[in-house]
Parts: C-alpha cells; structure tokens; sequence
C-alpha cells in the first residue's frame, strides 16, 4: 500500500467516499460524507499531477477531515 492509498483509507474509515481528479495538469481530491452530515472537503495541488502532487494533495484532504498525516 502507497502511502496515498494509507491516506485515503484512513479517510473513507471516516465515512467518506474519496475521489482523484486530474485536470489542465492539477490534480484534485474530493471527500464526500456517506451520512451527508458533514460539508463536502476539497483539496487541490495546483503545481502538477504527478506522484508528489498526489501525495500533498491526499495530506490536505486528510487534515481538512481532521487526520494529522506526518506533521503537516
């Protein structure tokens, strides 16, 4: 497992459903509550699509949804 998938998979443990986005070279990550009781998180890497972006992406969703991922 990626460090990404151990991202997301601590997220939907959380009860959302997560989705990847890559448009115009940015990549976007959306967390969606299952229940809809808690506003919908986005987060958004504006500098690629890559791997890394992925990877810094995936750690502003998860602390939007209140998950410390390394210290960030």
């Amino acid at each position: 497992m990626t460090g990404i998938e151990a991202i997301v998979a601590q997220i939907r443990g959380l009860g959302y459903i997560v989705k990847t986005f890559r448009v115009n070279g940015n990549v976007e990550m959306h967390a969606v509550d299952l229940e809809c009781e808690r506003e919908p998180q986005i987060a958004r890497c504006n500098d690629g699509d890559g791997p890394d972006e992925e990877y810094r992406c995936a750690c502003l969703l998860a602390g939007a949804v209140g998950i410390t991922v390394g210290g960030i």
